[in-house]
């Protein structure tokens, strides 16, 4: 398994960042990395509540809530993709900061392939994933901080 964590600093307090992260089928809207998304389960958003993620081209990610505390943590595992992971949970942790809040994102993953996709990871995924972390990020710093002004 592979882990790393990546932050920034939103000028906005935490109850604000929560209702974005939260309302999972509108990602795409500040996430630079997902075309499309929607929430494919019911309204109300709890542990056990689905999302689909078009990437673009073909790809995809099918995500699952399964870790819900409200104003605090939140954790999506894939459970469907046809990226090249085995396994992947990607938690969200907010904390307050003066008058803003700390977003830290970690990504848990494992990719299929066995030894080869270890390699993989140290060669071009681990890179590659990280930097998607870093713009998921901005994009949530950006579209936060726009609907606060």
């Amino acid at each position: 398994m592979s882990e790393f964590t990546e932050t920034i600093h939103i000028n906005a307090p935490v109850a604000e960042v929560w209702e974005v992260l939260a309302d999972i089928g509108t990602i795409s809207e500040w996430n630079p990395g997902v075309k499309a998304s929607r929430q494919t389960t019911g309204s109300e958003v709890a542990n056990g509540s689905c999302r689909r993620c078009e990437l673009g081209g073909r790809n995809y990610l099918d995500e699952e809530v399964v870790l819900f505390e409200p104003s605090s943590n939140i954790t999506f595992r894939i459970t469907d993709t046809n990226l090249p992971f085995a396994s992947a949970d990607i938690r969200f942790n907010l904390i307050t900061e003066g008058n803003g809040t700390l977003v830290e994102v970690s990504p848990l993953y494992e990719l299929k392939f066995g030894v080869l996709g270890r390699v993989l990871d140290v060669l071009a995924v681990s890179a590659t994933y990280r930097k998607g972390m870093r713009d998921l990020l901005q994009g949530l710093k950006n579209h936060v901080e726009a609907t606060a002004a």
